[in-house]
């Protein structure tokens, strides 16, 4: 039996209502625990927006509207793509028997005095039965998929008497980009040029303009091992939030630090639309 909401989660309705009003949106079914929190938005839509662009709207209003923060992946979007219509044939009726002359439009349907060929008549105007059904085509469901993940091509740090440089290649959807750092040569200072570089080039990797900026990068031990944990800020518009990844160093500290950009990165990342290759300059 399915769980229905109380008076306390009368918004469910109202929500239900704004999320279908979003562009493309056709409907939309909100699931609440027993305690009153989303489970799951399921959303239908049309196939011409992107689903990411879907997600974030159905986040930015529930939060806007109702303060409600809801996780991403809790918000699932189906698109469909409706079948053209098949246009409904011209209603037309027999041809009368020779000395018979045809009805006009305007005179009442009269049941007994309907000629003898009645069954032969409907197969004429009835519209379902001359339909082919080689022009019904079904409904096509198109699955969301997620956006593609960042991936480091390589690192690199040169040094001279005074300035460090760090280098940074990274992938995503068939397009490289490679991030710079400089900065002065001092203990400690290489990975957080690293750091830095790979934000530089996420942010030439994604189509909208966002600000990165590194908060704090730590190397410290946790348990029987060590970890490096960076703190990235996002900025977008009046919007700003805090990330956090991390990873274990092993034998290259330079990669683990790219690594643990990504971490703090790509969930976020999966919600925004990626520059394509063919418009790389």
């Amino acid at each position: 039996m399915e769980w229905q909401p109380d008076d306390r989660d009368a918004w469910v309705a109202d929500a239900e209502k704004w999320i279908s009003q979003i562009r493309g949106v056709l409907q939309c079914k909100i699931d609440l625990s027993p305690d009153g929190e989303i489970t799951g938005v399921h959303v239908v839509a049309k196939s011409d927006r992107e689903p990411r662009h879907i997600v974030r709207d159905v986040e930015g209003l529930l939060k806007a509207r109702l303060g409600i923060s809801v996780f991403y992946k809790k918000i699932g979007v189906v698109q469909v793509v409706e079948a053209e219509t098949a246009p409904e044939p011209e209603r037309t009726l027999p041809t009368p028997p020779p000395g018979e002359s045809r009805p006009k439009s305007s005179a009442p349907a009269n049941h007994a005095s309907a000629p003898a060929n009645h069954a032969s008549m409907a197969e004429v105007i009835d519209p379902v039965a001359s339909v082919s059904t080689d022009d019904i085509h079904d409904a096509v469901l198109l699955a969301e998929e997620l956006a593609p993940r960042l991936l480091c091509n390589g690192v690199s740090v040169m040094s001279t008497d005074t300035l460090l440089r760090a280098e940074v290649d990274l992938q995503a959807a068939g397009l490289e980009a490679s991030g710079v750092a400089e900065g002065p040569n001092r203990a400690g200072g290489d990975l957080y040029l690293v750091a830095a570089a790979a934000l530089d080039a996420i942010e030439a990797l994604v189509h909208e303009s966002m600000g990165l900026e590194l908060v704090e990068l730590r190397r410290d031990r946790m348990g029987s091992g060590e970890v490096i944990i960076v703190a990235v800020e996002l900025v977008k518009g009046r919007r700003s939030e805090q990330l956090y990844g991390t990873c274990q160093p092993g034998q290259n500290a330079y990669q683990a630090v790219v690594y643990a950009i990504l971490d703090a990165m790509n969930r976020r990342l999966e919600m925004m639309l990626f520059k394509a290759a063919s418009t790389a300059e």
